[in-house]
């Protein structure tokens, strides 16, 4: 599963049918254990056989991007699939994981 540091998000989603939106900042020491457990999440995704494309999104270089996809606070972590928003979450790690495989396992229908 490919990671990114993205400076356009929208051309990103456009390319990709999923696409997992980490907003961040280096000082937001949540945003660290939030990297942490996607990374981890990499192996059960990629055992799914899903092309899914982790964009980093460094809201303190990109603020725009922020503002474009209404972040109110950090780290936010935002699921596109073909286009559309199907899952959100702001803070740290907590249930993350479950919201993530909730919202794939419903892609996939089951």
């Amino acid at each position: 599963m490919p990671w990114v540091n993205v400076e356009d998000l929208e051309e990103t989603i456009r390319k990709h049918k999923i696409v997992i939106a980490d907003f961040w900042a280096e000082w937001c020491i949540p945003c660290k254990a939030v990297e942490d457990l996607l990374r981890r999440l990499e192996a059960k995704l990629s055992i799914k056989g899903l092309n899914v494309i982790i964009a980093r999104v460094d809201v303190e270089e990109n603020p725009e991007e922020a503002t474009r996809y209404g972040v109110m606070g950090l780290p936010t972590v935002i699921l596109f699939v073909e286009g559309e928003e199907k899952m959100r979450h702001t803070g740290g790690p907590a249930g993350l994981e479950r919201k993530i495989m909730k919202a794939i396992n419903a892609l996939q229908g089951g």
